[in-house]
């Protein structure tokens, strides 16, 4: 059982909701009905005393059938149970009842024949008036209609439960990957597949069959398929053993596969699917392997797992990273944070990181080259900004106000601490500025807006004024320090 991507609104998969929410709208509303019905029925079996002819029948011919355990089971069976699970014994033994419609159990020459045959009839008409009876898939018919129906119809409450959960967890993987249309398709398509299979196994026998497990078992095949040599986490059991592993996905095909094949020979009488699973699985792996051929499988959803894989692996080398840096283990540190900056560059915290180990362990080199990638970073919200800040002020503690990165870097970090308020630090950055650069293009203009920040006529305002008339006394803004310095 697949179990690797988390739902949530952004990955809800929306038509297989859908097909649930369908699936359960049949049971609990248009089979709802049928219990009655064949309540109705058995009753109608009862009054007519149908038993007193079938059962001595029934156990006639198991007697001379008899040739498996199930046989001996159902002869003891017909013995000790009661009325109504004799009839339920017989109307599960599709050759019983095949040799009783071909009057080779009682036949006209009986003298109750008739009477038998005219009430054998009418229980038939009520007991096949049910939802299910006129929907379900019927073995040797290719009909449609009834195929399409079958494939939303169940025999129980856990037989839906039970289906829901698969298509649940398979549908998320499916839908994601195919996109709704195409995952819409595969569904229905591998439903006919499977019900085609049924078909064609069970040719010549007489019975039903319903389930949504055909088509789940072609979105098992598709899964496969589609996620190919990719390592998935799966849950498996086995008797009282049950773990997590992590496996290629096409590794599963086999294991599914060679399940039904194997209970389809060896268990076929559990009334169980197997023939319509295995027909879906095959038909699903061979419509995924069409569809990732002609480009529909969505390859960004599909390695979503491996970049998760990849962020749980970097979020535990960097806890391991700080857990060094705490040490003053800076070279297993570094080499830790570089690793994951090759791997997925551009993360701040990872860059913070490795400007600590250079700050407590490197060169001025390296500390520069490690600052300047800190202050470069595009900020944009104040969190971002203030982890910047805080950096950029170690920074300037450490190169003792003289900073050595290129000007440009620091007067870019300008604006952003005036958006998040932090005049000082915009004060001690422009400073530092001017004393390694003090024709810098564009530091006069970032000092005349750092003064225009501060309330009029307030000594702040008359300060930056004065230092932007006194140190820029060329620059075009230092005319217009000194007029608004004359105006008060």
């Amino acid at each position: 059982m697949p179990l690797h991507r988390r739902m949530t609104l952004a990955n809800a998969p929306v038509v297989t909701l859908a097909l649930i929410l369908l699936n359960c709208f049949v049971f609990f509303f248009l089979q709802s009905g049928d219990d009655r019905v064949l309540r109705h029925a058995l009753d109608y079996y009862q009054q007519s005393q149908l038993g007193l002819i079938e059962f001595p029948a029934y156990g006639d011919w198991l007697r001379d059938h008899a040739d498996s355990h199930d046989d001996m089971q159902r002869l003891t069976l017909m013995q000790t149970e009661r009325p109504e699970r004799k009839v339920a014994l017989i109307e599960s033994d599709p050759e019983f009842l095949a040799a009783l419609h071909a009057d080779l159990v009682i036949n006209p020459m009986n003298a109750d024949y008739a009477v038998w045959h005219a009430r054998r009839t009418e229980f038939e008409h009520i007991r096949d008036s049910t939802f299910t009876a006129r929907h379900a898939l019927r073995f040797s018919h290719i009909e449609p209609g009834r195929m399409l129906w079958a494939m939303f119809m169940h025999g129980g409450l856990e037989h839906l439960i039970g289906n829901m959960i698969f298509l649940l967890i398979l549908g998320l993987l499916v839908e994601g990957a195919l996109g709704p249309w195409w995952y819409l398709g595969l569904y229905l398509a591998g439903g006919f597949g499977a019900s085609f299979t049924t078909v064609a196994w069970h040719w010549g026998d007489h019975g039903l069959a319903l389930g949504a497990s055909g088509a789940i078992a072609a979105l098992m095949g598709a899964y496969c398929v589609i996620w190919g040599l990719r390592r998935i986490r799966v849950f498996y059991w086995f008797f009282v053993v049950f773990d997590y592993v992590s496996v290629p996905a096409l590794v599963l095909l086999p294991f599914w596969f060679g399940w039904q094949v194997l209970n389809l020979w060896f268990n076929g009488g559990a009334h169980v699917g197997f023939d319509a699973h295995a027909g879906g699985i095959v038909f699903g792996a061979g419509s995924a392997w069409l569809l990732r051929r002609y480009g529909a499988v969505r390859d960004a959803f599909v390695e979503e797992d491996a970049r998760e894989e990849k962020r749980e692996g970097h979020a535990m080398a960097y806890t391991q990273a700080l857990e060094h840096i705490g040490k003053l283990e800076i070279s297993s540190a570094r080499n830790l944070l570089e690793r994951i900056d090759a791997d997925e560059p551009g993360q701040l915290h990872v860059l913070i990181a490795l400007y600590r180990c250079a700050r407590y362990g490197g060169a001025p080199a390296q500390l520069d080259s490690a600052a300047s990638r800190v202050l470069a970073f595009p900020a944009t919200i104040e969190s971002t900004i203030q982890e910047i800040r805080a950096t950029c002020s170690d920074y300037l503690k450490a190169c003792a106000g003289m900073p050595r990165l290129a000007p440009s870097v620091l007067l870019n970090l300008v604006n952003p601490l005036l958006r998040i308020k932090a005049d000082a630090d915009a004060r001690e950055l422009l400073h530092a500025i001017g004393k390694t650069h003090p024709n810098l293009p564009g530091l006069a203009a970032a000092w005349f807006a750092f003064a225009l920040r501060a309330p009029e006529a307030s000594l702040q305002r008359r300060e930056r004024l004065e230092y932007l008339a006194q140190h820029f006394a060329d620059s075009e803004f230092a005319p217009k320090a000194r007029f608004l310095l004359q105006q008060g």
